[in-house]
């Protein structure tokens, strides 16, 4: 465990408040994007299919699925918050 200091306590209230301005101003105007936010708040592939299907959203005219979802995150990264949940995606699987 990393001894806590006051610095690099508020180097991580710093890094985290940049997280959570990036996904709150984050235009999710594709659906890319709107998964990629999705992603951001759940950390949670199945909960963006489940949402995302609740919404009436589709791959082209069929519902989304686990595999649809989990390429867009994994693909390469198109801005800084994509950049962001792609490295948390792929800590989370190895």
């Amino acid at each position: 465990m990393k001894i806590l200091t006051v610095p690099s306590a508020k180097e991580e209230i710093r890094r985290l408040q940049h997280f959570i301005d990036l996904v709150d101003n984050y235009e999710a105007d594709s659906l890319e994007k709107w998964i990629i936010k999705e992603y951001a708040y759940t950390s949670s592939i199945k909960e963006v299919v489940n949402r995302g299907n609740q919404k009436g959203f589709t791959n082209n005219e069929r519902e989304f699925d686990h595999s649809f979802v989990r390429d867009i995150i994994a693909a390469h990264p198109k801005d800084e918050l994509h950049k962001l949940v792609r490295r948390n995606y792929l800590l989370r699987i190895k």
